[in-house]
């Protein structure tokens, strides 16, 4: 039995994972700042990881680890891009270093597609594409951030053999869709679940979004763990969606727009305070290149379980029901509680983490 700490456990991915470790047979310790009120099999831990009693928990849980897994990056609130920065890419090294020194074997690092560089053309990357950010947004920065420091931190303690480093796509699953919902589309319609009653889905000539599951990424985390694996991995469901995919999945009518047109529509909804979503998130969705996922194919036996369409008709249905999981990261929308939230505290985008 493998003991494998997790920070960031209560989000999308960790609400995958930990289920996955305990159906392997492992012993998951999970760091959150607001644990589920049950532990179903695992063992939990109260840390908000910005603070010193929070890096001191991370040291007592690493005590007797086999391996460690730094899920902890908030999306939102994206209008603080200097507290976005001070709990992603800054509060990464301490916590890798922290379980180097504890001596833990493996050390698996969530970093994402828009940590590469914008792609050209249709043709798909492995992992030596270069590494800077795959658009102007405080989001790719700073996972591009991340990984650069973590890979001169690595080399200076001699640890590339301990280190992998997951970039998935676009990560959806049912229980994430009152989230994606919240972080992602304007109060109104999160909040009252309308999604599937919107008429008309913009399309735009060759743009093309990878999608993966939430449940495939944690079986790629738990393949890096149990097999020792190093280095990074592409990870996405087969095929892509755009236009087309999506409004089927809503029950829309597609119109094609200009390119520009979408991020124009979405930067509207940002500044005047309707939307939740910086428009650099369509940039990074429009200049992020298409992966190949032949390496973690290859080195972990993985394969997925779910293609693009899937996980997006998954998303979508998950967004409709306001679906969510057991964690106050992944509550469920409750339509009332939530218009009473947003006019009292204003948009997620803004708010303090609480």
């Amino acid at each position: 039995m493998t003991r494998v700490v997790i920070s960031g456990a209560s989000g999308n991915i960790g609400s995958a994972l930990v289920p996955t470790l305990l159906a392997a047979g492992h012993r998951p310790v999970a760091l959150a700042r607001r644990p589920p009120p049950e532990a179903n099999g695992a063992e939990w831990v109260r840390a908000d990881l910005s603070t010193p009693d929070g890096q001191q928990a991370l040291v007592g849980a690493l005590q007797g680890a086999d391996a460690y897994v730094h899920l902890a990056w908030p999306l939102q609130p994206m209008r603080r891009p200097g507290l976005l920065h001070d709990r992603g890419p800054r509060m990464l090294l301490p916590c890798v270093a922290a379980a180097l020194d504890a001596g833990v074997s493996k050390v698996v690092h969530l970093s994402s597609v828009a940590a590469y560089s914008p792609g050209r053309g249709g043709s798909r990357v492995d992992e030596t594409w270069p590494i800077g950010g795959a658009a102007d947004s405080p989001y790719a920065r700073g996972k591009a951030l991340g990984e650069r420091r973590l890979d001169v931190l690595v080399r200076a303690r001699s640890a590339t053999d301990r280190v992998a480093v997951m970039r998935p796509c676009l990560v959806g699953q049912h229980r994430a869709g009152a989230q994606m919902a919240r972080y992602g589309l304007p109060a109104l319609l999160a909040a009252t679940r309308a999604v599937r009653h919107v008429p008309w889905v913009p399309r735009v000539d060759g743009f093309a979004l990878q999608m993966v599951h939430a449940d495939d990424v944690a079986r790629a985390i738990l393949a890096a763990v149990e097999r020792d694996a190093s280095g990074a991995f592409n990870l996405a469901g087969a095929g892509a969606v755009g236009g087309e995919e999506v409004a089927a999945a809503l029950g829309a009518r597609t119109v094609r727009v200009p390119r520009g047109l979408p991020r124009l529509a979405v930067a509207a909804a940002w500044h005047t305070h309707l939307g939740p979503l910086d428009p650099t998130w369509v940039d990074m969705a429009a200049q992020a290149p298409l992966m190949g996922t032949g390496r973690a194919r290859s080195t972990l036996g993985w394969r997925p379980e779910h293609d693009a369409v899937d996980v997006l008709h998954e998303l979508v249905a998950g967004m409709a029901a306001g679906a969510g999981g057991a964690s106050a990261a992944l509550r469920q929308v409750r339509p009332w509680p939530e218009l009473r939230s947003w006019s009292a505290r204003g948009s997620i985008a803004r708010r303090h983490l609480p």
